[in-house]
């Protein structure tokens, strides 16, 4: 929290013993962005870094196709879920 007040807008979400599925699927997306998109460049500037780290994301949320979600990309999951609540 920031000042008192959630800034952006999330509950939060705890790891379990004996639950390590629940930090696995970020751990899974930062050895992609490092392995895909980090270590294939070498930033010149912040601003440089900022525009390649934000166009991996969207190719990844917008083109990626991840097994688990049916080989379907992260932003159809995110929308079908949304149609369906």
């Amino acid at each position: 929290m920031i000042g008192g007040r959630r800034w952006n807008r999330s509950a939060s979400a705890y790891s379990y013993v004996g639950e390590p599925e629940c930090n696995g699927i970020i751990e899974r997306f930062m050895r992609t962005l490092k392995e895909e998109c980090l270590y294939l460049h070498d930033f010149a500037t912040l601003e440089e870094a900022r525009r390649v780290l934000g166009e991996f994301i969207t190719r990844y949320n917008t083109q990626w196709l991840i097994e688990r979600h049916g080989h379907r990309p992260p932003a159809a999951v995110r929308q079908a879920l949304l149609e369906a609540a």
